[in-house]
């Protein structure tokens, strides 16, 4: 499973967080561990002293490369979307055969993206 960036931002809220580490602690069990874009943490990241979770969380996490930007462009392209960071994780997801964990699904939707919704 692919985490996009609004799934490190959700871990601000209380409510959420319980809802993200549940999941991950399940992924842990199954022996899966998720995955995000560089891009997409960078989307994220603010602060560290003041995301402590997020920063738990990216250590539990794969952090794939960009990824090739050719292959990335010409998804933004087909899906007529200018989002880099999220046709780079539809990409991913592709290549790995998974799904995309999203609190944006209409962008997701725009890019064809196998996704599930936080």
């Amino acid at each position: 499973m692919i985490f996009d960036a609004g799934v490190f931002i959700a871990l601000e809220n209380p409510s959420k967080r319980r809802v993200v580490l549940a999941l991950v602690e399940k992924l842990h069990a199954g022996g899966v561990s998720p995955a995000t874009t560089e891009t997409a943490l960078a989307q994220a990241w603010r602060s560290p002293a003041n995301q402590v979770p997020m920063a738990m969380l990216a250590r539990a996490t794969t952090v794939y490369p960009f990824g090739d930007p050719q292959v990335i462009g010409r998804k933004c392209g087909v899906s007529k979307t200018s989002d880099v960071v999220d046709a780079s994780l539809a990409v991913l997801a592709a290549q790995l055969d998974t799904v995309i964990l999203t609190t944006d699904p209409g962008d997701m939707d725009q890019l064809n993206a196998n996704y599930r919704e936080l």
